[in-house]
């Protein structure tokens, strides 16, 4: 058992977990901080209004170890939440940790290491996406070990989630990062924000991070896509073109504004037709002022290529051309309406991933690891914790 002495000091980590209705996996978010080799941290829930018992397991872990402090409020949604956890932390680096995930037993000591070693105010880690319905388990977009990179490289232009960093909290004070309150891409709009303002950050190679994949996405919601995933390419485009990041903006905009009208085009159809003349609007202030050219290969190259079956709708936002919006909107409903759509959740494919994963080295290790965190959350929490 680790004696946490009382100290005068700030820890060397704060770990932020927002956590909404997260009872069921809670837990072994906290075991997984708690068990840190590194074992100066505090470790912070902020419970955002949880309607089952995500606050009362929260408030049983503080009581048990002074490490973890729990703030309680209304329910004001993930960026708020992340804001609350972050004006209250108190260590040297902070992180995040979604409360259905959890952290390598080594995460802090190797995260911690490679910041104090490059005396950096940003550290990358690397992610094992795993699912506990298939076995399967992949690396997210890996990168190898650098030391004192910048957002110059090409590599970090689609680094978007926060929960794979730890940053100085010096520094993400000085820069007053912010989280938005928007339902999709608040993670986005702040890693961006702090990419462009840092000197230099690094790269560890390890796998600190295990994200677990079966629930995160919600249902399909077209309001959301359309008020929350569209609206946030706004606020993309205000913070890279201020920071004169025009590449980076056209590699997120090429990869994942194109794709989501592909996915949104072939549903403004019936009821859900109105939304059709929203996403214009939203479309035609994020390509407000773009340049058509820097769509197009002369400008794009050598770190990137156009996608030729997307010039024709962005010249045509570019030029406020209404009809020709409409041409290419209607291209792409009929588009998408031919693509069949094959259910990756059915017995044959859960049995197909199963099989293919099950002696997998790193879903084993994925697998080893949840196990040993449920049996200490089982044995700390005892009836408390029923799943």
């Amino acid at each position: 058992m680790v004696i946490i002495k009382e100290k005068d000091v700030n820890p060397k980590l704060s770990i932020v977990i927002p956590s909404y209705n997260m009872e069921r996996w809670l837990p072994v978010a906290l075991e997984s901080c708690l068990a840190q080799t590194e074992t100066d941290i505090e470790v912070i829930v902020v419970d955002d209004g949880s309607t089952d018992r995500t606050g009362e397991i929260a408030d049983a872990y503080a009581a048990a170890d002074a490490r973890v402090r729990v703030i309680h409020q209304e329910n004001k949604g993930l960026g708020a939440t992340r804001q609350v956890g972050q004006d209250a932390a108190q260590g040297e680096f902070i992180t995040w940790l979604d409360a259905d995930d959890f952290l390598e037993r080594n995460a802090a000591r190797d995260m911690l290491g490679v910041a104090e070693r490059d005396k950096v105010d940003m550290v990358c880690g690397n992610a094992v996406v795993f699912s506990e319905k298939t076995f399967n388990t992949r690396r997210y977009f890996y990168h190898h070990a650098v030391s004192r990179t910048t957002f110059d490289n090409p590599e970090y232009w689609k680094s978007k989630v926060l929960w794979r960093w730890f940053f100085r909290l010096s520094f993400v004070r000085r820069i007053g990062m912010q989280h938005p309150t928007l339902k999709l891409g608040q993670d986005v709009c702040s890693m961006y924000e702090a990419l462009t303002q840092v000197d230099a950050f690094s790269q560890c190679p390890n796998f600190f991070y295990y994200f677990r994949q079966d629930h995160k996405r919600p249902g399909s919601d077209i309001e959301r896509e359309i008020n929350h995933q569209l609206e946030h390419y706004r606020e993309v485009k205000r913070i890279l073109l201020a920071a004169g990041r025009v590449k980076p903006l056209m590699k997120y905009l090429l990869e994942n504004y194109f794709r989501d009208i592909k996915s949104l085009a072939p549903r403004f159809v019936g009821e859900d037709a109105h939304w059709r003349a929203r996403c214009v609007e939203i479309s035609l202030d994020i390509f407000d002022g773009l340049d058509p050219a820097w769509f197009r290969d002369e400008f794009l190259a050598p770190e990137l290529k156009s996608r030729p079956e997307f010039i024709p709708l962005a010249d045509a936002l570019i030029a406020r051309d209404a009809q020709a919006i409409d041409v290419e909107l209607d291209r792409w409903r009929e588009a998408g309406a031919k693509v069949r759509d094959v259910d990756k959740t059915s017995a044959f494919h859960t049995l197909r991933r199963r099989l293919k994963s099950a002696l997998k080295p790193m879903s084993l290790g994925a697998r080893i690891r949840l196990r040993a965190l449920e049996g200490r959350a089982h044995k700390r929490l005892g009836p408390l914790w029923n799943i």
